[in-house]
């Protein structure tokens, strides 16, 4: 069974920074057959992530130690029969003023699965930015 995750986080990285991010992370998802997107605001990362639950969770121990962000909380993960992004090793459609208030609603929240509603409105403006740039 393969699995998704969405995680919310306080962004430190530069614009350098993430361009980085970006690129290694396509290489590396590819090797590790594991398809998501990744949205940043001025203060936040955003990212859905796919793939196998092993992928999965030795990607999320790199993530939860990578010092261009902080404050890494998942707020979504499910079981899944179909990606959501199976073309994207990792979409990236640069940075969003528009995702700010709904990862900014998910990260204040105090219980970290956040809010049903909050999260899927987080996850289909990630799906709807992965759409409109190539």
């Amino acid at each position: 069974m393969e699995g998704s995750l969405l995680y919310v986080s306080r962004r430190l990285a530069t614009p350098a920074d993430i361009r980085d991010i970006v690129e290694t992370s396509r290489v590396r998802n590819a090797r590790l057959q594991v398809t998501g997107a990744l949205v940043a605001s001025r203060n936040r990362f955003a990212q859905i992530l796919e793939g196998p639950r092993a992928a999965l969770d030795a990607l999320m121990d790199s993530i939860r130690r990578d010092r261009r962000h902080t404050e890494v909380e998942v707020v979504m993960h499910a079981d899944i029969e179909r990606r959501r992004f199976p073309e994207w090793t990792l979409a990236y459609s640069g940075t969003s003023v528009f995702v700010d208030g709904l990862i900014e609603a998910l990260a204040k929240r105090a219980d970290t699965r956040g809010h049903a509603g909050d999260v899927q409105r987080l996850v289909q403006a990630i799906e709807g930015l992965s759409r409109a740039r190539p």
